[in-house]
């Protein structure tokens, strides 16, 4: 059986509670668009009985079934929620393998609840089933959590920030995971009340935060991106200063290229105005 959902992290919560509900494991996920219906700006031709899609849960049905499915997990590991969630967020196809060990899970922790095994000796089954590397999804969702730990890491020692006019500074980059989540409470803690923002170009992402209130995810168009350089300053003049800084610290008989693109790899390299040639 293949199952849909609309590609959002509350929509999978909801498709998990589906499989949890019916007890059953689909043997394919695909990340479908609802179809427009009307009074929508493009509606469709079809509806989704006749393009052979189910009707998704929406609104409150969603977040219901959303909310049910994330309590479950929780309750069994946080540990397990966080790396269902991380897995999720590398971008990676590997929402089945995420199901899969949920399931798994959810049903040891419950077990053990209902009694079967009760005290220290559950909660040791559940951990063992959680770091069970053995078995590939679980091998496959820690490894996705990893990666998109690891991105994390190197965003915030990576990412250049340089004023806008609106009186931003911002920082564009193009990660292969949905990272923007991620960055909100470490970037928040690093600028305090300083305004920030970061443009995920690859995604038409952007995480801001006006230094008051909570950083606030959006989508933007890319033919008006939501930020300009500011008026009256030479646009390169920040990128400048990072290449007189790196320049300066630099120690030429260290060099040491292979190291440099393992800590920084060439897909970042767009974004670092200290790897570009000085003007």
């Amino acid at each position: 059986m293949e199952a849909f959902y609309d590609g959002t992290l509350e929509g999978f919560f909801a498709l998990l509670d589906d499989a949890l509900e019916q007890e059953h494991i689909p043997d394919k996920i695909r990340r479908v668009q609802p179809v427009p219906q009307e009074g929508d700006a493009t509606p469709s031709l079809f509806s989704e009985e006749e393009l052979g899609l189910p009707v998704l849960a929406q609104g409150p049905e969603k977040e219901h079934k959303s909310r049910r499915a994330m309590e479950r997990l929780r309750a069994c590991s946080e540990t397990a929620f966080q790396d269902c969630l991380q897995a999720w967020m590398s971008d990676e196809p590997i929402e089945l393998d995420i199901i899969q060990y949920a399931i798994r899970l959810i049903k040891a922790a419950e077990s053990t609840a209902a009694g079967d095994r009760p005290g220290t000796a559950g909660t040791e089954l559940t951990e063992r089933i959680r770091i069970d590397r053995s078995w590939g999804p679980c091998e496959r969702v820690l490894r996705a959590s990893q990666r998109y730990l690891r991105e994390l890491d190197r965003l915030l020692g990576l990412l250049r920030f340089k004023p806008t006019k609106e009186g931003f500074l911002l920082a564009r980059c193009e990660p292969d995971t949905f990272a923007l989540p991620g960055l909100a409470e470490p970037l928040r803690r690093r600028f305090g009340t300083t305004a920030w923002a970061v443009q995920d170009e690859k995604r038409c992402l952007v995480l801001s935060c006006d230094g008051l209130g909570e950083p606030e995810l959006a989508a933007y168009d890319p033919e008006q991106p939501p930020f300009s350089p500011p008026e009256g300053l030479v646009p390169d003049e920040f990128e400048a200063l990072w290449q007189d800084y790196y320049q300066i610290i630099n120690i030429e008989t260290r060099k040491n290229p292979e190291l440099r693109k393992r800590l920084m790899p060439q897909r970042y390299w767009k974004y670092l105005p200290e790897l570009k040639a000085p003007q």
